[in-house]
């Protein structure tokens, strides 16, 4: 999108804690968004936009009947979002697992090669927990949050084609309707229709990420005494192998256990078998006989497998069709789905879509707002899907040097303990990747919108 800014205002940048008032505006002037898409990102999209004052229609081309599997991770920056929506922090107490801590342990022999406690100091000055939720949990609370606040969603109704027709947007549905809208906003996936019109040509895949998730039923866990080596309960458990990795969290509370395995190489599954229920035993293209035994005992035990082929792309313009085009989640970015990120991410893009528009007074400010939305997440999005294929390479290395290398600065972990900058004596190391983690944890998307307002506030309200 080719949106120009005007000459930067004289007001410095400042940062500040977001008040009630920012984060309950509603704009003065409503408009339709289309959200292609009702799995986490859209649901997140369409209730943030609704709770700015807009009409919102999601399109969904499933009939949300089906009970989604898997584990999402919610760390702190996507737990602040949730707990700042209605009834969110019940909901997170009902159905969240607090996860203590991050353990990484051999594959093939489980010992333990570092770890990362999740300190009560630490976590209460984020003021936001590191979570687990089911995934089928969050989706209907997203669900039911939408519907209540007015949303409208239309269930076995796919997007077939985008179109722009005298200053509105028009989609064409698979029955041959036609709905219009005054923005599109595509959260349709990695696979993203809405993409194909916002990007110019076809994305360049930097690499492919192949996946699978696992769920395995706790009541088969538990008659296995064995698995009790695999893990410590609600700590998130990656277990590092040779050209892959698995990664669990034991909620012993829950029915099932959800497992994924990634490798960042391309292993032959064919795009159209992603995201599809397959028998465990037809589709499992990783080589798994160089991790413990016990850990190969547990998979089998999985009743259902979720392959996925992901690429990875650097991420281009999120904002199309003269701004009425605009991308969240999976079709906006390739943050790893396997990954820690994946569905902060998204939220993250949902309120900072939601905070920009809450103030909407005249069509004239919605380019530089479209705008703003890239700008704010581009960076964002872009270094956190390369720190987490990086984490991945680290984490699936063969035998080697560099092998070798990442196991003695992991094993540091386990010796020297962290509570606070202050009592960390000389270990830059633990320094740096505790820095790490507090910028990923600590991020705010209403603050980040609040920031950029302060220099350009000014500029949007003249645009009337």
């Amino acid at each position: 999108m080719n949106f120009k800014y005007p000459a930067s205002p004289t007001s410095p940048r400042v940062f500040f804690l977001s008040s009630p008032s920012m984060l309950d505006s509603r704009a003065s002037l409503p408009i339709k968004f289309i959200v292609v898409g009702a799995s986490v990102s859209g649901l997140a999209c369409g209730y943030a936009l609704r709770k700015a004052g807009h009409e919102v229609v999601l399109l969904e081309k499933t009939d949300g009947k089906i009970k989604t599997e898997g584990a999402i991770r919610s760390p702190p920056n996507m737990t602040r979002i949730l707990s700042g929506w209605p009834d969110g922090p019940a909901f997170l107490k009902q159905h969240a697992t607090k996860c203590s801590g991050i353990s990484l342990r051999r594959g093939d022999t489980l010992e333990p090669m570092g770890y990362m406690k999740l300190y009560e100091q630490i976590m209460s000055e984020l003021q936001a927990d590191f979570l687990i939720l089911q995934h089928d949990d969050l989706r209907r609370y997203l669900t039911s949050i939408c519907l209540a606040s007015g949303v409208v969603i239309k269930y076995a109704c796919q997007a077939v084609e985008v179109k722009l027709t005298d200053g509105s947007v028009n989609i064409v549905v698979a029955n041959g309707n036609t709905l219009h809208g005054d923005i599109v906003v595509g959260a349709d996936g990695h696979n993203s229709l809405v993409r194909g019109i916002v990007a110019e040509g076809d994305l360049e895949a930097t690499h492919t990420v192949t996946g699978a998730s696992i769920s395995i039923s706790t009541k088969d866990i538990r008659k296995h005494l064995d698995f009790q080596a695999l893990w410590n309960p609600n700590e998130f458990t990656l277990w590092m192998g040779n050209g892959s990795n698995i990664i669990g969290t034991l909620d012993p509370n829950a029915e099932t256990l959800n497992i994924a395995i990634c490798a960042p190489t391309n292993l032959g599954i064919a795009e159209g078998d992603g995201y599809t229920n397959k028998p465990l035993a037809n589709k499992m293209p990783f080589d798994l006989s160089g991790y413990d035994t016990r850990l190969q005992k547990l998979i089998q035990l999985g009743h259902i497998c979720y392959p996925t082929v992901q690429h990875v792309f650097e991420q281009d313009d999120v904002v199309g069709l003269d701004g009425m085009a605009v991308l969240v989640g999976d079709a906006a970015h390739s943050v790893l789905i396997h990954g820690s990120h994946n569905s902060s991410m998204a939220m993250e893009d949902a309120a900072t879509l939601g905070c920009l528009f809450s103030r909407l007074s005249n069509r004239k400010q919605i380019p530089m707002l479209l705008h703003a939305y890239h700008e704010i997440r581009h960076s964002r999005t872009s270094s956190t899907q390369d720190s987490e294929y990086q984490w991945l390479v680290q984490t699936a290395l063969p035998p080697g040097t560099l092998r070798d290398g990442r196991d003695a600065t992991l094993n540091a972990t386990l010796s020297k303990a962290f509570e606070d900058f202050d009592n960390c004596g000389n270990s830059e190391m633990i320094q740096q990747m505790w820095a790490e983690y507090l910028v990923m944890f600590g991020y705010n998307a209403a603050e980040e919108v609040d920031n950029w307002r302060s220099m350009w506030g000014s500029v949007v309200d003249q645009l009337v």
